[in-house]
């Protein structure tokens, strides 16, 4: 029986060694997964995996990992955050796809792309240029668009493209 305890205390701490050291090394593609999500119950672990998720634009992973994060303070903070971010995407989502008024909706802000593009276009800080929506935020330029039944947000720095988002 002691064995048995042991290799259990093992695989859990190889489990939380890995999944720490490759977020600390910015491997969020090896963390964010549905196996992890759905067989990891350690919260701080599942925050980690959400936060991973979160900045690889893999926000469909994030109500399986909220519906988790419930038993620890540090799980409910959690929680919020990633429910705001996710919350967020659904709005614009909305927003581009059915002329949904995000006037009314007051979330917290995060430091996500999908905060600041909400932020922005909810209080009309933007141009549009045809079907696509331009935000001037800091030193950088987000054009916001939609493609088929995709939402992208492409990331501008010295008119140079840093980085796509795109989101379902």
């Amino acid at each position: 029986m002691k064995s048995k305890i042991f290799i259990f205390f093992l695989i859990v701490n190889i489990a939380f060694a890995n999944i720490l050291t490759d977020f600390k090394n910015k491997n969020y593609q090896k963390i964010c997964n549905i196996k992890n999500i759905n067989t990891i119950k350690n919260e701080k672990l599942l925050s980690l995996i959400g936060i991973g998720c979160v900045k690889i634009d893999r926000l469909y992973f994030l109500p399986f990992i909220i519906r988790k994060l419930k038993h620890t303070k540090i799980g409910r903070l959690n929680s919020i955050y990633l429910l705001t971010i996710y919350m967020q995407k659904k709005l614009l989502y909305s927003y581009f796809f059915d002329n949904l008024n995000l006037s009314s909706f007051n979330l917290p802000d995060t430091d996500y792309i999908i905060s600041h593009v909400f932020y922005e276009i909810k209080h009309n800080n933007y141009k549009k240029l045809g079907n696509i929506y331009v935000i001037q935020y800091d030193d950088e330029i987000y054009k916001v668009y939609k493609k088929g039944t995709k939402l992208f947000v492409d990331e501008y720095q010295d008119n140079k493209l840093i980085k796509r988002h795109w989101f379902r």
